[in-house]
């Protein structure tokens, strides 16, 4: 019995949780390699491994030249590879994810039930449906190699996109990040949700700093009361329309963004190593 519950249970926890994309440094030298890795869930800094199904694309932006796609290994684990940072200036990595349902539904017998499939795969067992969705994810961080590059490369073009109008690496703490919201390409004028949190500040699931709230527009503010990494998210609901009815009750979007304020060293040290 135990074990038939676990099973039940395990979609419906992987399908709510949220990607995002860090780096081991965000400050590294010329011709240094670091590792980029993933957090998915819903615990920071890290949760869960991520399926490779899962990841659509991985990417390195560099500063000058193409596009590095990175070639995703058939594994469930934390993905990280390594980057090679071989000119100076700033690094946008990024990922997508491929999209997936999640569908919540009471069944004949009264018991609520979490599936990884569209509501039309169990439509004849579901006496009611509360919530269905399909969802997709888009993640970034940026990485500076030596200096940060003369014209900051604040958007890549992610389907949806948090877009910082100055550079994060130029960040204080108590300055205000201020965040262009982009979907499929344009400024967003409708509502969506944020949060946001700091790395340490909780060690609870989605015990954020910024708890979720509602906004609307393309422009998102956040306070940076504190030194340390940043994680910030936001999501986007939109109806089904058409044919896409019977399979899922909303297309969700989700971006989010790791960026990192510096703090001086708070102990002295008398050596390297």
């Amino acid at each position: 019995l135990m074990l038939l519950m676990s099973v039940t249970l395990i979609p419906a926890t992987a399908c709510c949780h949220s990607l995002y994309i860090q780096s081991s440094r965000y400050q590294v030298s010329e011709g240094k390699r670091s590792p980029l890795f993933f957090c998915y869930g819903h615990h920071i800094p890290v949760d869960d491994g991520v399926r490779a199904i899962k990841l659509k694309s991985v990417q390195v932006h560099p500063p000058v030249g193409d596009v590095r796609r990175i070639a995703i290994r058939n594994e469930t684990c934390l993905h990280s590879y390594m980057v090679d940072y071989d000119v100076p200036g700033t690094y946008v990595l990024t990922a997508e994810t491929n999209p997936g349902y999640y569908t919540v539904y009471v069944d004949k017998k009264g018991r609520q039930r979490h599936t990884i499939k569209p509501k039309s795969a169990i439509a004849d067992r579901a006496v009611e449906i509360k919530k269905s969705l399909y969802s997709k994810q888009y993640t970034k961080t940026y990485v500076v190699c030596e200096k940060p590059s003369p014209q900051f490369p604040a958007r890549v073009g992610l389907p949806l996109e948090l877009v910082p109008t100055r550079d994060v690496s130029r960040l204080k703490t108590g300055d205000v990040l201020e965040l262009r919201i982009y979907f499929n390409g344009e400024p967003y004028a409708g509502s969506g949700t944020w949060d946001a949190t700091y790395m340490g500040y909780s060690s609870a699931a989605e015990d954020n700093a910024y708890p979720k709230r509602e906004i609307s527009g393309d422009t998102l503010r956040i306070p940076i009361p504190v030194s340390g990494r940043w994680f910030v998210r936001y999501a986007v609901k939109i109806d089904a329309r058409g044919k896409d009815r019977a399979n899922y009750t909303q297309m969700k979007h989700t971006a989010t963004l790791v960026f990192q304020i510096p703090n001086l060293p708070k102990t002295k040290t008398t050596g390297t190593h």
